[in-house]
């Protein structure tokens, strides 16, 4: 999946990019003001798009001066399934921490880092997910191992995009590395389980 271009799953046109655009929010927008959020295509074949779409009623156009303002027609039939497009990368994030939730043995804590969570991941891009163990999991328990081969296994099937889980134990945050690693995905990273504030406690008392 095309984290960057979500719509490319149902259309690679322009027209995608200018539906999700407009599914971002319920505002008109010119199409000049739509080709520098889309960063893609020409400012003239964006109105173009607009316009299909106009044609098709999903959107909507009206006249301001000089230039046309377009809307994304929420009264269209399409107009659910265009926003539940628009806004996968927010789905998967919430199956993640579904999913994570269920687990019998629960980690520490969880969060989605790299390209993904920054929402710059192409369909080659792969999923990112750091999970931390409790020190009363054992590295080679056949449940602990059976959530993580489970939730990469689905992670890639919601996707598309190859899942690769890091995982650390509580134990290892003393390790300068380790700690690298974890500011890393502090500074950029979605939680799934877990906070900001618990992460940063467990590195603070692996440290001390």
């Amino acid at each position: 999946m095309d984290f960057r271009r979500p719509l490319t799953v149902v259309t690679p046109t322009l027209d995608g990019d200018v539906l999700a655009v407009l599914a971002g929010a319920d505002a008109e927008f010119s199409g000049r003001r739509i080709h520098r959020m889309v960063r893609s295509g020409s400012e003239n074949g964006v109105r173009n798009a607009a316009e299909r779409l106009v044609a098709q009623g999903v959107v909507s156009s009206r006249r301001a001066g000089q230039a046309n303002l377009y809307r994304l027609n929420r009264d269209h039939l399409a107009a659910p399934y265009i926003e539940a497009l628009a806004t996968l990368r927010v789905q998967l994030f919430e199956r993640l921490r579904s999913a994570i939730s269920a687990w019998d043995v629960p980690p520490c804590w969880a969060m989605v880092f790299g390209s993904v969570a920054r929402g710059e991941a192409g369909p080659l891009s792969d999923l990112d997910i750091l999970v931390v163990r409790s020190p009363e999991t054992g590295e080679d328990s056949a449940e602990w191992r059976g959530q993580l081969g489970l939730l990469e296994d689905l992670a890639t099937a919601w996707t598309g995009n190859e899942t690769r889980i890091l995982e650390y134990s509580e134990d290892e945050l003393g390790d300068a590395a380790v700690v690298s690693v974890l500011e890393s995905a502090l500074a950029e990273g979605i939680e799934l389980y877990g906070s900001r504030h618990s992460l940063r406690r467990l590195i603070e008392e692996g440290i001390g």
